[in-house]
C-alpha cells in the first residue's frame, strides 16, 4: 500500500517529493556519466581499481537514494527494504572513500 506523496507531510510534501526525486535524478545522472567516461577514456586499456571503485560508490548511492525516494510512501514499509537501503548508502561510502585513497596514492607516487 502507498500513501499520497503529495499530502502525507501537509504543505511540505510536495517540496520534500521534489527534493528527494532530485536528489535520486542526479545521482543516476551522476552514475550514468562517471560510467560513461570510464568506459571511453580508458578504452583498450585496464581500468584503474580506484576508478571503478568510485563508479561502483556512485551507482550503489544511486540504488540507496531510489530506496530513499520511495522508502516514505509506503504505508507499512518492511525492515528488510530500509535495511537494503541503508546497507546500499553505506557501501557506497565505504567504495568511495577507498576509490579516492586508492587514487590519492596513484598521484602521489
Amino acid at each position: 500500500m502507498w500513501l499520497d506523496p503529495f499530502s502525507i507531510l501537509g504543505i511540505v510534501s510536495l517540496p520534500f517529493f521534489i527534493s528527494n526525486f532530485l536528489t535520486f535524478v542526479g545521482f543516476l545522472l551522476a552514475s550514468y556519466f562517471s560510467i560513461r567516461y570510464v568506459i571511453s577514456f580508458f578504452e583498450g586499456m585496464s581500468k584503474p581499481l580506484s576508478w571503478i571503485m568510485l563508479v561502483s560508490g556512485l551507482t550503489s548511492f544511486c540504488i540507496s537514494e531510489f530506496g530513499q525516494f520511495i522508502l516514505p510512501y509506503r504505508a507499512n514499509p518492511a525492515a528488510i527494504e530500509a535495511t537494503i537501503v541503508l546497507a546500499a548508502q553505506n557501501f557506497g561510502v565505504i567504495l568511495i572513500v577507498v576509490g579516492t585513497i586508492l587514487m590519492f596514492r596513484e598521484v602521489t607516487r
